[in-house]
């Protein structure tokens, strides 16, 4: 097979087209057709679709021209195949595409950022007593600096019962002095009711009439729930219906942060807990030392969200799909199928300098042999759609579009792999590896666990030279997650602990947010305005001793 450089992009002038796209280029319910409803199709009436594809994809680049302008100060918006030329004789049959998302930098100024409800759901059970409690009483106060007049906030205490301690108001000088008076008063008592807490405080933060533009929930415990519902399975499905509860259609999502005190919290709930509202995390806070950074680094980007209701809508092309294009597999956990081969991937809220990498795989579109009398001919494998709430400028944005081209000439000819695209189709799959070998081995097959693992790291190893990405920063977080969770399957057991780590890390990787507590611990994904959080907090904690 030939390898060729990836092409020139189209010129301006390709792209100065006027459309106006309607729902029947992706929507609609395309015909299901077989190989020989392909090779029986009359070849003008193919040509002539390709013809539209080709032309369809142009529009779409030209519409994304006319509006880049408008994303730039939020969230930049691309869409790119994993080789943007594959022959028809190749040995290729299908492709990894990826659309991107980039957040922009949020300016240090309080005013540029959305305004924040937050509910603190506090442990005070027996268990947190002295040294605990008086520490997350100074993270706090810590917590209650960071906040403006905008901004609303909330402590819930919980024990045997959850408790308003400081009623949701927004945070003046008056409220913030009554605040931090109640803080000081909080004493230890009974035992933990976990989804006591969760109810009230989702109940709270659906109760404001008019709330803000971004909300959110910590939970903070350190102990396993042993009063009210304390099975896992039950109180992961109680966390969703108590958020969703009283949320109107027109409110922004409420996020769930939990925190892990030590290790006798079920970890693995405390994260199923984070994992089923928007943008939530799960942060095991191991010991002292890291309680302030977790709550900084969650507090960072809370304070940084810059879009919410952020979703993709991806199809193939009506005239590309009777090629034999069609969406085989999306990798996200949150996707669905909205009609015949359209799918929808809810990414929720995005901070400021993140990036959201979602790839999909879609079968190669095959055109007729008479249309191939074009050297290459470029056929749009996929559109994707963006829209979201734009919390910093306040307005709703898109759907904006993108769609994936990839010429498919008659040869052998394979275009040099998306160094980026390949990256994070190397992201997805380590991801997988990971979460597949800690399913193995909770079912008792540790051997075949450690086999996967270290196969994986093989190919990966490989596969990351080939490209020239070996040095990448995200490629060694991934080669040092992928052999650290290969030296805790060869410990002498698995137990739980083992279990909550894989399983943070597949979360972290899959969902491309930092949830790392300790901040001399590096992450790809931790960005400035959480570090930043994280180290103050930090730096506070030492001086409030």
């Amino acid at each position: 097979q030939e390898y060729i450089n990836s092409s020139s992009p189209m010129s301006l002038e390709q792209q100065q087209l006027t459309f106006d796209i309607t729902k029947d280029h992706h929507i609609s319910k395309r015909p299901k057709l077989n190989e020989d409803d392909l090779l029986e199709d009359d070849d003008d009436a193919q040509d002539n679709s390709v013809d539209a594809a080709v032309d369809f994809a142009l529009q779409m680049m030209a519409r994304d021209q006319r509006r880049v302008g408008s994303l730039e100060s939020t969230i930049t918006f691309s869409v790119a195949p994993h080789r943007d030329t594959i022959g028809l004789k190749s040995d290729q049959f299908v492709s990894q595409i990826c659309a991107s998302l980039q957040a922009g930098e949020l300016s240090h100024e309080a005013y540029t950022r959305a305004p924040i409800d937050i509910v603190v759901a506090l442990d005070v059970s027996g268990s947190m007593r002295v040294e605990k409690l008086d520490l997350c009483k100074n993270t706090l106060k810590l917590l209650l600096k960071e906040l403006h007049h905008d901004d609303r906030f909330c402590l819930v205490s919980f024990s045997d019962e959850a408790k308003i301690e400081v009623p949701m108001l927004k945070v003046n000088e008056d409220q913030k002095r009554v605040a931090l008076n109640i803080i000081d008063h909080l004493s230890v008592r009974g035992r933990t009711n976990i989804a006591s807490a969760i109810s009230l405080a989702a109940q709270i933060a659906n109760s404001v009439q008019q709330p803000n533009k971004v909300r959110s929930v910590f939970l903070l415990t350190d102990g396993q729930a042993n009063v009210g519902p304390t099975e896992a399975k039950d109180l992961v499905e109680l966390t969703g219906i108590f958020v969703e509860a009283g949320h109107k259609p027109t409110s922004p999502p409420i996020s769930l942060h939990t925190f892990g005190y030590g290790t006798v919290p079920d970890h693995k709930l405390l994260l199923d807990m984070a994992k089923t509202t928007s943008g939530g995390c799960f942060y095991p806070v191991k010991d002292n030392s890291q309680v302030f950074s977790a709550f900084g680094d969650a507090v960072g980007g809370i304070l940084s969200v810059v879009a919410h209701n952020v979703c993709l809508t991806i199809s193939v092309p009506v005239e590309a799909a009777r090629c034999g294009s069609e969406i085989i597999a999306v990798h996200h956990e949150n996707k669905r199928e909205i009609a015949d081969g359209v799918w929808q991937v809810y990414i929720g809220d995005v901070y400021a300098e993140e990036t959201r990498d979602i790839i999909f795989e879609v079968t190669l579109a095959s055109p007729s042999r008479s249309f191939l009398q074009d050297s290459t001919p470029a056929i749009p494998h996929a559109l994707v759609e963006l829209t979201y709430i734009d919390t910093i400028h306040h307005t709703r944005v898109g759907p904006v579009s993108s769609v994936a081209v990839i010429k498919r000439p008659n040869s052998q000819t394979l275009a040099w792999p998306n160094r980026d695209v390949a990256i994070q189709w190397l992201r997805v799959r380590t991801a997988n590896c990971i979460a597949q070998a800690e399913s193995l081995a909770r079912q008792g097959e540790l051997d075949k666990a450690k086999k996967e693992l270290e196969d994986w790291i093989e190919e990966f190893t490989r596969e990351s030279f080939e490209i020239g990405a070996a040095k990448e920063p995200l490629i060694e977080q991934l080669r040092m997650d992928l052999t650290e969770s290969l030296d805790l399957l060869k410990g002498d057991a698995y137990n739980a602990y083992v279990e909550n780590d894989l399983g943070v890390r597949v979360r972290t990787h899959m969902s491309q947010r930092c949830s790392e507590p300790f901040t001399g611990k590096r992450n790809v994904y931790r960005t400035g305005q959480k570090r930043f959080r994280a180290q103050a907090f930090h730096k506070g904690s030492a001086l409030s001793k």
